[in-house]
């Protein structure tokens, strides 16, 4: 783990160039170009908080003011498909870029970096849109900001390991994809994301503790909420992040010297 650490940061410049360049390659081409980093998810904001809060009316428990629901249900949304991204680019990573794998001495860890950076940039101007979105409607708790940086930590540690298992994982087995991709859809339904919590049935509603990204979305719910995560939830979700970071860097560091020979 600190072998890898000790590498991106020894390689940070190039880290940094790697994140700039797929960022704005994303946007390469179109008129507005990097502008469409704060457009889309503008876009899709307005239409979230349009249609849950005003056309079918759905209330915040506890909050019942206009918009609630829509920025309970957007501020769910950014660190779930952040996290899927995530998940998505590391297991195609290796064999999209097979020809910088194959004949560039730069460690894999660094072409990682590069690509999840993008991916954080991207979901950090989304997220700034969130806070300021709250902030002018009046719905954000600014005493419970300190836990959006709690999750905000616990979501990059767990996305970065999980990125370090998935990039060997999807060198070495090409039908990974799909199962990664099936796998983060029926997580997303086992997550509170697109529903209130109070809607889940009681006989299935404490097996959500078993759901590391349930304390993760608290922490970051927390600034539409007004209230923290649970201490059980909270341990849980750090106990999911450290497992992820742990896991991916022992299968990292023992696999990714042969990706070179697969893709």
């Amino acid at each position: 783990m600190l072998a890898i650490f000790a590498s991106v940061w020894r390689w940070r410049r190039l880290v940094w160039t790697l994140g700039r360049r797929d960022f704005q390659a994303r946007y390469a081409g179109s008129a507005l170009g990097a502008l469409w980093a704060v457009l889309e998810p503008a876009v899709q904001f307005a239409l979230y908080l349009t249609v849950f809060s005003y056309f079918l009316g759905m209330k915040l428990e506890g909050r019942p003011g206009m918009g609630a629901f829509g920025l309970y249900l957007v501020t769910g949304l950014v660190p779930f498909l952040a996290f899927q991204e995530a998940l998505m680019r590391a297991v195609g990573l290796a064999r999209s870029q097979a020809n910088l794998v194959r004949h560039l001495t730069t460690p894999l860890e660094v072409l990682a970096a590069g690509a999840f950076l993008a991916i954080l940039g991207r979901y950090a101007i989304a997220l700034a849109l969130v806070i300021v979105t709250a902030a002018g409607l009046g719905s954000l708790a600014w005493a419970q900001l300190p836990w959006l940086v709690v999750g905000v930590l616990l979501l990059v540690v767990g996305s970065w390991g999980m990125t370090l298992l998935l990039v060997p994982g999807g060198a070495f087995l090409p039908d990974l994809g799909q199962v990664v991709g099936t796998g983060t859809m029926v997580l997303f339904f086992l997550t509170p994301v697109v529903y209130p919590e109070s809607v889940v049935p009681r006989t299935v509603a404490p097996w959500l503790a078993l759901n590391p990204l349930v304390g993760v979305l608290d922490t970051f719910r927390a600034v539409i909420t007004g209230t923290g995560p649970s201490a059980l939830r909270l341990v849980g979700a750090a106990a999911g992040a450290g497992l992820c970071l742990a896991a991916g860097s022992t299968v990292f560091r023992r696999r990714a010297w042969a990706i070179r020979d697969v893709v």
